[in-house]
């Protein structure tokens, strides 16, 4: 599997646009030049791992999303989280 720069940018445009941000309002929040944002959708631009990591928490998608276009397993988190909900019910009640 090799990095598509192109696909990248559509997964970054995508996801900021489901968050409702414009590229300025996202190239604020990066403390980057709008332009440069414009250049990462376009995929005509690469981001250092600082701005990749940023976006992933501003665009709330996990890196591996942005990068690869694989979003974990949701079978497996929904099992994660509801053995944690279990573990904490039973602590509740010993309280």
């Amino acid at each position: 599997m090799y990095f598509n720069q192109v696909e990248f940018g559509q997964r970054v445009q995508e996801s900021r646009k489901f968050a409702g941000m414009t590229q300025e309002e996202l190239a604020d929040r990066l403390g980057i030049d709008k332009n440069h944002v414009s250049r990462i959708e376009r995929g005509a631009k690469a981001c250092s791992i600082d701005i990749l990591v940023e976006l992933s928490g501003i665009l709330k998608v996990s890196t591996d999303y942005l990068l690869t276009g694989k979003s974990i397993d949701r079978e497996m988190t929904r099992t994660q989280v509801l053995s944690v909900i279990s573990q904490l019910s039973l602590i509740a009640q010993n309280l």
